[in-house]
């Protein structure tokens, strides 16, 4: 017993380090995004640019994982500071803390907010394809409902971890399905002429493969509906893991290195056919964009 203790210390010490640590990078992702799209603006010359930029549903949904990651971090540091030096007992803290309960509410608002963005993140590379949308809307709303009910079977003290089960598959299936179709979308189009290391790893970022390696991670390590040491690092780092995700694809956004979405296209057609035959500009940064004008049809073009 008092090993399993002892374990689980280890564990909640270990999950405090690499969760300050990802919110680090969650901190400067989020800097570095803003410091991303104010410059765009300014190279792009557009009065009502920055406002657009900074008023996208994808910049408001990152924004709220960021501040949702903060809260969760603020939280992890606050347990770590009672346990460990305020009271001096982590053990008992940590077996008996009440704080558990909003830090599991935490994780499933940060699974609906990823999973919201990965749907997000979907309709724009399919070119807002709503054949494809069907699966995925159903999966972020049966994930809704089995993490309302987790969280409200936890704070009744109710036996059976059926709804965290509920919630944890449907944002499975969902991930998976939206990443595998991110990847396909992707892998149609023609080959860019940069590295095959760099495409690959573009296609990584594209597609929120981070997010969804995790919750491989999260279904291995976790047992669901209960809070053993077995699933603290996880699942307590699988908030900012998704914010680091979803963070990296709106710096390419930011960047213009993305894939845009036929609407914004469509509004903009003039400044985008404009920019399509701009000659490289000396110390800018260059890469290939995907540019997804129909449904059925995607192409490569060099920025």
């Amino acid at each position: 017993m008092q090993g399993i203790a002892d374990t689980s210390v280890r564990v909640n010490f270990a999950t405090l380090i690499v969760v300050s640590l990802l919110y680090g990078i969650v901190l400067l992702l989020f800097i570095s995004n803003i410091y991303f799209l104010a410059t765009r603006r300014t190279l792009a010359g557009k009065s009502r640019s920055r406002k657009q930029n900074f008023t996208s549903l994808a910049f408001l949904g990152v924004t709220a994982l960021f501040l949702l990651v903060t809260a969760h971090w603020t939280i992890v540091v606050y347990r770590g500071y009672l346990a460990f030096i305020a009271l001096g007992t982590p053990t008992k803290f940590y077996n008996g803390e009440h704080t558990e309960l909003v830090m599991e509410a935490l994780f499933f608002v940060s699974i609906f907010l990823g999973d919201l963005l990965l749907v997000y993140r979907l309709w724009v590379v399919w070119g807002g394809n709503r054949t494809i949308m069907i699966f995925p809307f159903l999966a972020v709303v049966g994930a809704s409902v089995g993490s309302t009910l987790a969280v409200s079977q936890n704070q009744q003290l109710l036996p059976g971890p059926t709804a965290a089960q509920m919630a944890f598959w449907f944002s499975f299936a969902n991930n998976l399905y939206s990443t595998a179709a991110i990847v396909y979308r992707i892998m149609r189009a023609k080959a860019s002429p940069e590295s095959y290391l760099m495409r690959i790893l573009a296609i990584l970022v594209e597609s929120a493969a981070l997010q969804m390696f995790w919750f491989i991670l999260v279904g291995a390590t976790s047992d669901l509906g209960s809070t053993t040491s077995s699933n603290c690092f996880a699942v307590d780092t699988f908030p900012a893991i998704t914010a680091i995700t979803n963070l990296l694809i709106h710096a390419r956004v930011g960047l213009g290195w993305s894939q845009e979405s036929p609407s914004r296209r469509t509004d903009h057609g003039g400044s985008s056919r404009k920019r399509r035959h701009q000659k490289s500009v000396p110390g800018r940064f260059e890469e290939d964009i995907i540019h997804i004008t129909k449904p059925d049809h995607a192409r490569i073009q060099q920025a």
